[in-house]
């Protein structure tokens, strides 16, 4: 009987689990929606950027401000709401730029050193207050920038001309209490002006007689026309066009006085 030879059988490895294939989502998360929404209208915050520039403003400084106000705007756009985003985007980025000009602008604009300077203190400042832990005074600044006390102080008044004090009025409901000092804004009284021409006025007529002032009266007071005033006078329109003629003169002549 022939034997047969046996070998044995090669082991096959399990199979491994299949793994999922990772394919990238199809829908660009919100993030790089804004960002692609943005770049597509650049051009519309560089135009506005152009509009708004101004002496004392580096251009480029605009057109990133502008440009920041377009990326806010994309990222709060919801398309289908409104009437696009061209007319959403426009004042987001104009306000945007209108603060920047506002809080960056100089009322009274300081020598160039002290503005360098008043930047200087301004980066210092949290992280002296963090380490002292209490708002460093103008001298603890200066010793800490190694610059004298006086021109240190001379950049912290310059934050005063970055913006004007407010205007505003005094006399509302909450400052019963206590007042605050405040700012009111001058105005035109045209009573002032009134009272002005009436004593001119009185003075021009102090030796004007009767008929001078009744004339005036009937003319200007009651608005009546030279023929009427002749008829109320029983004289002729002739007559209170020449009276009417040498009163006025006589007034031009003392109030031009």
């Amino acid at each position: 009987m022939t034997s047969v030879n046996t070998w044995p059988l090669p082991t096959v490895a399990p199979a491994a689990p299949a793994v999922p294939s990772v394919v990238p989502s199809a829908v660009p998360s919100a993030a790089q929606a804004a960002g692609d929404l943005a770049v597509e209208y650049l051009g519309v915050a560089d135009a506005l950027a152009r509009r708004f520039r101004c002496p004392g403003h580096d251009p480029e400084d605009l057109r990133q401000v502008a440009r920041l106000g377009l990326l806010k705007a994309a990222h709060r756009y919801r398309r289908g709401q409104g009437h696009g985003f061209v007319p959403y985007a426009v004042p987001t980025i104009t306000g945007e730029i209108k603060r920047y000009l506002r809080d960056q602008s100089w009322v009274v604009r300081p020598p160039r050193s002290v503005q360098e300077l008043r930047l200087k203190v301004n980066r210092l400042r949290p992280g002296l207050t963090q380490s002292l832990g209490h708002e460093p005074s103008t001298r603890e600044l200066s010793v800490q920038l190694d610059l004298p006390l006086a021109d240190v102080a001379e950049a912290q008044l310059a934050n005063a001309a970055m913006a004007a004090d407010p205007i505003e009025h005094g006399d509302t409901p909450e400052d019963s209490g206590e007042r605050r000092l405040t700012v009111v804004m001058a105005c035109e009284e045209p009573g002032f002006e009134r009272v002005d021409l009436h004593r001119s006025l009185v003075d021009a007529l102090i030796d004007a007689t009767d008929q001078d002032r009744e004339l005036l009266h009937l003319r200007f007071d009651e608005e009546m026309t030279q023929q009427e005033i002749a008829c109320e006078l029983g004289v002729s329109q002739m007559q209170v066009s020449r009276l009417l003629r040498r009163v006025l003169s006589r007034l031009r002549r003392r109030l031009a006085a």
